[in-house]
């Protein structure tokens, strides 16, 4: 029995020095402020040179866009290049064009893998870290009435799920959700080289996603969670428990500057500053506010309001990059800051 005990103890001092190490080396570690953005199918009128200009501007180390199609790849490639010779990373996200109500999981995993493939072959020699899939799990989240993997059914008087448990996720959903995840892995494998993926939710309650993950036999480098107003402190314990690196690869005062500028200046000040705290606890390495620019065409929706930066014009007249929010200048002295204390690379 006391050997038991003691190989128990062991077991349980090994985990909390690792988790330990694992903090060290993400708080020792140049972290990476980011600014999320659309540059291959958004911000009409905008040049890819306006938008590194403005990362320049602020700061930023790293820039995420979503890639959802090989013949989006020429204006990425020259989006690497510019952005290289500016001394600022570009952090994919894949985002396939795939129905995924109608697509079977062969046409997901089949599209999902030449996508990450051709990419990963152009540009994998300059970029470092890919994220495969973006809030994925939202589609697989169980609904009222449906029934749980385990044979029970979802109660029909309650609301979609919280995705706290791996049953908050309806099966068959899910399936093609792994599909996807397991195409992009399958791609960046048959393209080889040397980096990390990331893989990851949106955040809220969806911590049980991992679990799944693990369980579908998809692996990943980093965890990535998604951050917009909550504290997040309960889901970075849970995540450190996997023993890798945590990026927040989208962040944002909720709704942006909806209910006005100053608003999400101050919101963002806040979570930056929580963020700032937090990562002297857990392993997170990275964090990237949610956009360099509004999306005016889409008001009144939400989108609409979540940049840094204003989009000017209309449909009639075309859209042109406007003036730096309230948030912007926040964003740029806290990153400088940071440079100033040694925790951002210079």
């Amino acid at each position: 029995m006391m050997q038991k005990v003691f190989l128990a103890m062991v077991v349980v001092v090994s985990a909390f020095f690792a988790w330990t190490a694992l903090v060290t080396r993400a708080d020792e570690q140049a972290f990476i402020w980011g600014v999320n953005g659309h540059p291959l199918a958004s911000y009409h009128g905008v040049t890819l040179e306006e938008q590194v200009a403005s990362l320049v501007t602020l700061g930023a180390r790293s820039y995420r866009v979503d890639v959802q199609s090989i013949d989006q790849l020429p204006k990425l490639k020259a989006l690497v290049d510019l952005a290289e010779a500016n001394n600022v990373e570009i952090l994919p996200v894949f985002t396939p064009k795939i129905d995924l109500n109608a697509a079977t999981i062969e046409e997901i995993h089949s599209t999902s893998k030449t996508l990450a493939y051709e990419t990963a072959t152009m540009l994998g020699a300059k970029i470092k870290v890919w994220e495969l899939g973006n809030e994925l799990e939202n589609f697989a989240i169980i609904q009222p009435c449906e029934m749980r993997d385990d044979g029970t059914q979802y109660p029909c008087n309650w609301g979609p799920a919280g995705g706290l448990y791996p049953l908050d996720y309806y099966g068959p959903r899910w399936e093609k959700v792994a599909a996807v995840m397991h195409g992009l892995d399958a791609g960046m494998k048959q393209a080889g080289g040397k980096y990390r993926t990331a893989m990851g939710t949106a955040g809220w309650g969806h911590i049980g996603a991992f679990q799944r993950m693990k369980q579908s036999g998809i692996n990943w480098d980093i965890s990535v969670w998604h951050l917009y107003g909550q504290d997040p402190e309960w889901a970075f314990k849970a995540l450190a428990e996997y023993g890798k690196p945590i990026w927040v690869t989208e962040f944002n005062h909720p709704k942006g500057s909806i209910e006005s500028e100053a608003a999400q200046a101050a919101g963002l000040k806040t979570m930056m500053e929580m963020l700032q705290r937090l990562r002297k606890l857990y392993p997170i390495e990275a964090a990237h506010v949610y956009e360099l620019m509004d999306e005016t065409y889409w008001a009144p929706d939400f989108e609409a309001y979540m940049g840094l930066v204003r989009l000017d014009g209309d449909e009639k007249i075309g859209w042109r990059a406007g003036e730096p929010k309230a948030a912007f200048k926040v964003v740029q002295d806290i990153i400088g800051q940071d440079r100033l204390t040694g925790t951002q690379s210079q």
